[in-house]
């Protein structure tokens, strides 16, 4: 072997050395990126689960309680229109906080 043929091979190992490089902080800047994005959606979901749940619950009773107000139906109606629809929520959103993970 010449020292031009291994001049050769030190090149094209410097120019692979390189291409593995490059490889392995692209690969890594993914990782890293693919890590935020699932402590971003497991944040979001326990927010969502802690916020958004009790606020579209209230929102809820109130348009219920104001349509109803409304209304000209009796009380005993009144309180069967209103319960009747928080029982069945509540029991949908105990269902669902059992099965709650906050794993993404």
């Amino acid at each position: 072997m010449t020292d031009q043929e291994l001049d050769i091979l030190f090149t094209e190992c410097a120019k692979r050395q390189q291409s593995v490089e490059h490889i392995n902080a692209t690969v890594m800047r993914s990782v890293r990126r693919d890590l935020r994005i699932k402590l971003i959606r497991k944040w979001a979901k326990l927010i969502g689960m802690c916020f958004g749940v009790p606020l579209a619950l209230v929102v809820y009773i109130f348009v219920l309680n104001e349509a109803i107000s409304l209304s000209a139906m009796q009380s005993s109606l009144r309180i069967a229109c209103i319960a009747l629809p928080l029982i069945t929520i509540a029991v949908l959103f105990a269902r669902n906080l059992k099965k709650f993970r906050l794993d993404v």
